[in-house]
């Protein structure tokens, strides 16, 4: 097993003015923020790799993050991230708070084996939260003059991805329309005939295969389930293999969801994903008791990094959060609601409403 014990910081000075190099969004190379002078990242002939799942844990995949970086923990969200050693006043990326504190780094962490770099610049996303702002509907007008992104920072979160061969029986009843004419009296007295739909069931079974690739499952805590959702997709078929050179300048977040852990999570998407695909199979005009069951076979998983933009603002001396896809510049945050616009709007679709019915009542 390769540990994390000893390892040291790597440097990138700039080669012009002895400065900081960082990692630029877009480029595939470290940039000066002093000077503007570039650096390409070298490129890595290692491969991204899958992982059986009967490896996991067995000791031979290196630990930590290959340059020693100081860890650290939100006493108000617990977000465990790691940050640069020469970093000392530090707000946390999830929830805005400064109430941050340095602890014991734990060198166990398995090393993610791959990430996607940052595309995104920080300009880019500054520039999408005023257009997101904008627009929002039924939100305070307020809002869209005070908000602000505090705190902008590129976080690389941990992934596991999931793959798995799946081959699935499912039982269901078909159910086939047909109509039959009716008599009936109407409201007049009068008699009438209508088509009423009738259903006949019977029994349908059949097989469903499926390969899944690449299924996310977000190693965080800190980033809620619904947001991290939202940011999705992420083209992991540019996945890179891991260089530490990608996390200066930005954060890493530790994993807080043990691979095992993470896979009921997968499971649940392919299976529900397997259901769809088994009901549109069902013959017939609908469909009832539908009963599938899956085999989960050849299943690898990978721990990687994801690039993720979090900024936090306040209105109303309520903190919320925006987020931005690194990668693809997909946006997707929380926002206060008016409920003076909405109860507004209700009103007005009713009053519309009235005054169509008033006026075909004539």
């Amino acid at each position: 097993m390769v540990t994390a014990a000893h390892e040291k910081p790597l440097q990138f000075p700039c080669k012009a003015c002895g400065a900081k190099l960082d990692f630029a969004p877009g480029q595939e190379a470290l940039k000066c923020g002093y000077c503007g002078y570039t650096e390409a990242i070298p490129q890595s002939a290692a491969e991204v790799k899958e992982h059986p799942f009967e490896e996991y844990d067995a000791g031979k995949r290196p630990r930590g993050l290959g340059t020693a970086l100081k860890a650290v923990k939100c006493q108000q969200c617990a977000a465990e991230t790691q940050v640069e050693p020469q970093v000392t006043a530090l707000t946390c990326a999830f929830c805005g708070a400064n109430e941050v504190i340095p602890r014991e780094a734990n060198a166990a962490l398995l090393q993610p084996e791959s990430l996607l770099p940052f595309q995104v610049t920080k300009d880019q996303v500054i520039e999408q939260f005023r257009t997101w702002i904008q627009g929002l509907w039924f939100r305070p007008n307020a809002l869209k003059r005070q908000a602000r992104p505090e705190g902008l920072q590129g976080v690389y979160i941990p992934y596991w991805t999931f793959d798995s061969m799946t081959h699935s029986f499912w039982t269901a009843e078909a159910g086939y329309h047909y109509y039959v004419t009716e008599k009936y009296t109407d409201a007049q007295g009068h008699s009438q005939t209508r088509q009423v739909q009738h259903t006949r069931w019977e029994p349908a079974s059949g097989r469903h295969n499926q390969f899944f690739d690449d299924v996310l499952v977000p190693a965080s805590r800190s980033v809620p389930e619904e947001l991290a959702k939202g940011l999705e997709p992420f083209e992991t078929q540019k996945l890179a293999p891991y260089k530490p050179e990608y996390l200066s300048g930005m954060v890493a977040e530790d994993y807080q969801l043990d691979m095992k852990a993470a896979w009921p999570k997968a499971k649940e998407e392919m299976d529900g994903a397997i259901r769809s695909a088994c009901a549109s199979k069902v013959p017939g005009d609908t469909h009832r008791n539908l009963h599938v069951t899956t085999q989960y076979m050849n299943r690898t998983y990978k721990l990687c990094l994801l690039p993720i933009w979090i900024a936090s603002y306040r209105y109303a001396n309520k903190p919320y959060r925006y987020l931005v896809n690194g990668q693809t510049g997909k946006v997707y945050g929380e926002a206060p609601y008016s409920w003076i616009k909405i109860a507004l709007f209700v009103l007005s679709i009713a009053g519309l409403i009235g005054v169509i019915v008033a006026l075909s009542s004539k």
